[in-house]
């Protein structure tokens, strides 16, 4: 089965932004749906030099782009991603695994980083994908570990656990992938259990993040 005709000239779109580009370090991962293929994020992209805001213009197909701060080469950015070519949709949804992605994600032409949580088995799946892209190195397994000073440092380790499992499952994503009751099965608990930490969580989590307004 060959690529569809559209995706030539997409990957030439994509090409000819990247070479204008330095490096992308993203800041928030604020959303990813491999089955839809959408992705939005707030991303630092620094351009090579002589490459100015100008060059940024991103392809219309692929979503948009939005400035929000100017630091020199610097430029921090509002960027949501849809993809609409069968192609790379059908490469992207390979990787909807029972991971989380999180940070640091940083990309540029020589060195690519990518950092998620899962178990041992969808880990290595992780793994076998982006080999199949390139070259391999320099990974680290550890034991998943939360800043005193994150956001989760103020859950207790129930309602963590429960928070990460249900962002795992695709229960916030919209639509859901998952009910509370689906969601409780898994984890081996009743259905009000489950909902109660996690609102607890919820709660916690948005009054820590919404605290002096």
């Amino acid at each position: 089965m060959g690529r569809p005709p559209d995706t030539a000239f997409l990957n030439w779109m994509v090409k000819d932004l990247l070479d204008r580009i330095e490096s992308v370090k993203v800041l928030e991962l604020l959303k990813v749906n491999f089955e839809r293929g959408e992705e939005t994020v707030v991303a630092e992209i620094t351009m090579k030099v002589g490459c100015t805001a100008n060059d940024l213009e991103f392809p219309e197909s692929l979503g948009s782009l939005e400035v929000l701060k100017v630091d020199g080469r610097t430029y921090t950015c509002f960027l949501r991603i849809v993809i609409r070519d069968e192609f790379l949709l059908e490469k992207m949804r390979e990787f909807d695994l029972d991971i989380i992605w999180t940070l640091p994600i940083y990309k540029s032409r020589d060195l690519h980083i990518y950092t998620c949580i899962g178990d041992a088995e969808n880990l290595n799946k992780v793994l076998r994908l982006l080999s199949t892209y390139g070259e391999v190195r320099n990974v680290i397994f550890e034991e998943a570990t939360f800043s005193e000073n994150g956001p989760l440092s103020a859950l207790t380790r129930r309602q963590r656990d429960l928070l990460l499992a249900a962002k795992r499952y695709g229960y916030y994503e919209y639509p859901r992938k998952i009910t509370s009751q689906q969601l409780a099965e898994k984890l081996g608990i009743s259905k009000t259990t489950a909902i109660e930490h996690l609102r607890r969580g919820e709660a916690r989590l948005i009054s820590m993040l919404l605290a002096g307004y």
